[in-house]
């Protein structure tokens, strides 16, 4: 039998956890920022039994999951319509060193096919000769 984690711990039957604070931020914390009505319909069914009026000063992490996200294009989003007519690039930095040397990576997506071409690249000197390569 093999397991994800290992872990060490002691138990002991003497302790017990208990939660002396268990007001409604605390719960909102625990149940991943849950609404305010949600909680209030929680405790009216009696699954929270030691909180009955529950009123959220609003923390950073309700604030930012009630945010709309909003489109930046002002005009609509215009395709190339032929292969190869605009083509994207970049050129990235690899975290270690790959076993031939490698340290840079550089791709090549075209507009129209959003095909994607890759390249590894031991120095940044690289991106001339390989774009050359790729235009051919």
């Amino acid at each position: 039998m093999t397991t994800l984690y290992v872990m060490q711990a002691k138990l002991c039957r003497e302790e017990a956890n208990v939660v002396v604070d268990s007001t409604g931020e605390l719960w909102d914390k625990r149940l991943g920022h849950i609404s305010e009505t949600g909680l209030q319909m929680l405790a009216k069914k009696d699954i929270l039994l030691e909180v009955k009026y529950i009123s959220l000063k609003h923390c950073v992490e309700c604030l930012a999951r009630k945010q709309n996200k909003a489109s930046f294009h002002s005009r609509p989003l215009m395709r190339r319509r032929h292969a190869l007519v605009l083509v994207h690039t970049d050129v990235c930095n690899i975290d270690a060193k790959s076993h031939r040397g490698a340290q840079y990576y550089v791709t090549f997506i075209d507009d129209y096919t959003r095909k994607l071409w890759d390249f590894v690249l031991k120095s940044k000197e690289q991106v001339l000769s390989v774009f050359k390569e790729f235009q051919a």
